[in-house]
């Protein structure tokens, strides 16, 4: 006898679950009638599943009879071993002459053995063929579990750290990396990868693809850095992979590695690609320079190293050729250059001999030989050099200002310097005999003061003993505490008072300047004898900014200064954000001969101040309106900080409305009492004038039809901050009714405020309210009336138990049935999982005792159930 019992009743399970399909083997037998009949048992339906490997995976197998109305039972079964990868491997069917098909289901079981793709056959099968029942064409049903736990492998690097080369010298350098497959090995997977980079030609490829075998984990593919002969700085390349193929998937936080290349290839160059030196000029240098791509330029290249690199003279004997040994020697003991690490110029030293002949201009070069060098660097140009001895053939020598004096402006700080010695007198050609000049300095302007109230002498003679080519006229500037304008002067070399059989050429004559002093145009600064300050009044907002002008008030001075608002955080000018003043970034300011100035700049009546939030005030720039003479000036300038940062408190600041968390609100239909009131604080960073904020409630998700005004009122309103006020909630009810639910979703959102300088604050204006499954809508499972016997059968025959399910049906459920405590050696179908669709209230089971010959006494066993 069986007797069939059920366990307590089935706990909810939340959530749609997705259809699934249960693949089962069936035994049919056929029960003898008093009448010869004929019937066909056959899968009715799909005979072709792929599925995924999940828990919640079913199989639904239609067994249906054709033909003549008869009794059938009959099992299905799994063709071959049971791998385990199934709940069940046979289920029984029993079909009465009143039915003609029957549902059996089977769970495919997930486990965490990384599998590729598997086939599996369930056969139908009679256990007798009474009654002229037999097997119809479709007595097979094939189930592919497709591949699962990343069978075909989880690629990465097997180290994400940096990696760190040198460019190689003369040769290629290959760099391997080594990608491992986690986790499965089926199949063969091919692994794309690219390298990016600025200077994608330092190495190859930059991309390509990798391909693992079958079986195989570790794979090694190599980038090749290439001798490039170029001076770089470190160059930092990204080796990423891009995708794989074959089913195989990337992990992402080990899909890429940094590549590092060393800076490298040090330029060597000479400072300059030529020199004109005088005769007289004795011992010369020429450098050499490392590191240095132009005269004035960063350092590139490598640095920590010892290069060096051997030069060559080149000298004729012809006319306008420098001859070794007797226009001028190498001083240097080897023709070679050496740079110690960190070293960026040598200096060649050359002596240039001074003979009595009067010559043309002469000249010898130097050379870099790139085949000589020695370490990591290159030759860049310029790698020759030119050395002009000037022509000399003037034994006396021709007196001039020097050109440099000419060409370049002479500027004087009269409240720097007390000697000015930046006036020099040149003799060019022979130096023989001592020579002398007259000279004078004017004024350059109509002021009829004497030119010594400002310097001193204004007028002198200037020598050079035999010799000496060169001479400085020292000048000794008044110092006084008088604030002037700058001044013109003119400095003449007197050509008709030279002595000495010399002469006096071109530049005779020469302009300089003493410039303003003693502040003359002024110290700017803030005043901060001032209250600098953001004004909040009912006519408007502003900014007030104070200025002092210190020192002279000579001339119209404009000042540009830039106001910025900055957001709260790190007072950073990258952050700033404008259509917050009625003013561009820049504002110009301009002091007519004035003192103080206040500069008022509008707040747009529109726009949002947060708490928190600053003015940053940056003073630029001074410039003078009109200067005469056109020439650099010591003043304006600042005085004392040129920044002003004013903070946005929050008496100031503007309304940022929000909630005060963004996490999902869950709440519960009320089972004591009729409603739930729930209550949602807002908060207002910033309490400047009064705001009203309008809020919604929207229905969302896959059961938004479901919420009905019986759910929640009300669905929109709004709430009021009052000035000065920070905190308020916004208010509304859950109410109670006895309908079944699922989860339920509605999406509460802030909408607008009634002013536009009141905001919302980004990323809290909306809360999902979740009002939680109720009233059991997934439902109550049980064995029906009629079902839980107690029945008497004997091997070989079938018991059909039918599973009911009360209250809500809205959920698709699944529900594990076993035969206890014999289960599978006695029973067919001894255990499976049943699945209820959305609406379906009841689903049968069959059960076959197995006819397996031996002899038994009387087996007693349950039948229990639960939720999966």
């Amino acid at each position: 006898m069986i007797f069939i019992s059920f366990g307590q009743r089935l706990s909810k399970l939340s959530g749609m679950v997705s259809v699934l399909l249960l693949a089962g083997l069936i035994l049919a037998l056929s029960i003898p009638g008093t009448t010869s009949l004929s019937a066909t048992l056959q899968f009715q339906g799909e005979t072709n599943f792929t599925v995924n490997e999940t828990s919640t995976t079913v199989v639904r197998l239609v067994v249906g009879r054709e033909g003549d109305p008869v009794n059938v039972t009959g099992v299905i079964m799994l063709e071959g071993a049971d791998t385990g990868d199934f709940e069940a491997v046979n289920a029984a069917v029993f079909l009465l002459s009143t039915e003609y098909n029957r549902t059996i289901f089977f769970a495919v079981k997930d486990d965490n053995l990384p599998e590729a793709d598997e086939t599996f056959t369930f056969n139908l099968i009679l256990q007798s063929s009474s009654n002229g029942v037999s097997l119809g064409p479709q007595n097979k049903v094939k189930v592919k579990i497709l591949s699962n736990d990343n069978a075909f492998g989880i690629i990465a690097f097997n180290s994400t750290e940096e990696r760190v080369v040198d460019e190689p010298r003369g040769t290629n350098l290959y760099v391997p990396f080594t990608l491992i497959r986690e986790e499965g090995t089926y199949g063969t997977v091919t692994v794309n990868f690219e390298v990016r980079g600025q200077v994608i030609q330092d190495l190859s490829p930059d991309r390509g693809n990798i391909t693992i075998p079958e079986g195989q984990a570790v794979v090694q593919f190599t980038v090749v850095i290439l001798d490039d002969q170029i001076p770089e700085d470190d160059e930092v390349f990204l080796v990423r992979l891009m995708g794989v193929a074959g089913g195989a998937e990337l992990r992402s936080n080990a899909s890429s590695v940094q590549l590092r290349i060393r800076r490298n290839d040090s330029p060597l160059r000479f400072s300059q690609s030529s020199m004109v030196v005088q005769e007289s000029a004795g011992v010369i240098a020429l450098n050499v320079t490392r590191g240095l791509l132009t005269e004035d330029g960063p350092i590139i290249g490598s640095l920590d190293s010892t290069v060096s690199v051997d030069y060559m003279v080149v000298s004729g004997q012809g006319l306008g050729s420098a001859t070794l040994l007797i226009d001028f020697r190498d001083l240097q003991p080897v023709r070679s250059v050496t740079f110690p690490p960190y070293v960026y110029n040598i200096s060649l030293l050359f002596n240039i001999t001074d003979d009595i002949e009067p010559e043309i201009a002469e000249s010898f070069q130097l050379v870099l030989l790139e085949e000589t060098i020695r370490g990591d660097a290159v030759l860049v140009s310029p790698n020759t050099m030119l050395v002009t001895i000037e022509p000399n053939d003037k034994p006396y020598g021709v007196l001039s200002i020097s050109s440099s004096a000419v060409i370049q402006q002479i500027t004087i700080n009269e409240d720097l310097t007390q000697r000015f010695d930046g006036i020099i007198i040149v003799r060019i050609g022979g130096s023989y005999g001592a020579v002398s000049a007259n000279w004078t300095i004017i004024r350059n302007s109509s002021d009829p003061a004497p030119v010594s109230d400002d310097l001193r002498p204004s007028a002198g003679r200037v020598t050079f003993p035999a010799g000496e080519s060169t001479a400085i006229i020292p000048i000794n500037i008044v110092a006084d505490d008088q604030p002037e304008e700058a001044e013109p002067f003119v400095f003449k070399l007197l050509p008709n008072t030279v002595t000495g059989k010399a002469e006096v050429d071109e530049p005779m004559e020469m302009v300089f300047y003493i410039q303003d002093s003693d502040n003359v145009y002024g110290l700017f600064r803030f005043d901060l004898a001032k209250k600098q300050r953001i004004h909040s009044q009912p006519d408007g907002r502003f900014l007030s900014l104070y200025f002092l002008r210190d020192g002279g008030t000579l001339g119209d001075v404009s000042m540009t200064l830039t106001a910025l608002y900055i957001p709260a955080g790190p007072i950073d000018p990258a952050l700033a954000r404008d259509q917050v003043l009625n003013v561009s970034r820049s504002v110009n300011v301009v002091f007519a001969r004035e003192r103080m100035v206040n500069v008022r700049l509008p707040i747009r009546s529109d726009a949002f101040l947060q708490n928190g939030a600053h003015f940053l005030i940056q003073l630029n720039t001074l410039e003078l309106i009109d200067i005469n003479p056109p020439i650099p000036s010591n003043s304006p300038r600042f005085e004392g900080s040129q920044n002003l940062t004013l903070t946005v408190t929050s008496d100031i600041a503007n309304g940022e409305i929000g909630f005060t968390s963004n996490t999902t609100v869950v709440v519960y239909e009320p089972e004591d009492s009729n409603t739930s009131p729930v209550s949602l604080p807002l908060q207002r960073d910033g309490t400047d004038g009064q705001a009203e904020v309008f809020w919604s409630l929207h229905p969302i998700g896959a059961n938004r039809k479901d919420v009905t005004a019986n759910d929640l009122k009300p669905l929109n309103g709004s709430v009021v901050f009052l000035s000065g006020q920070s905190d308020a909630s916004i208010n509304f009810t859950i109410m109670a009714d006895s309908i079944p639910e699922v989860n339920e979703t509605l999406l509460l959102t802030l909408d607008r405020s009634n002013i536009e300088n009141q905001i919302l604050k980004a990323g809290f204006t909306s809360r999902e309210i979740v009002i939680m499954e109720n009233d059991d809508p997934g439902g109550v499972f049980e064995f029906s009336s009629f079902s839980r016997g107690p029945w008497v059968i004997n091997e070989g025959e079938a018991v059909e138990l039918h599973v009911v399910r009360t209250q809500g049906q809205l959920l698709t459920q699944l529900v594990r049935y076993a035969v206890m405590p014999s289960g599978n050696p006695e029973f067919y179908g001894a255990t499976a999982v049943l699945e209820f669709k959305p609406g379906e209230r009841e689903v049968v089971v069959a059960l076959v005792a197995v006819p397996d010959g031996v002899p038994e006494v009387r087996i007693i066993s349950g039948c229990s159930k639960s939720l999966v």
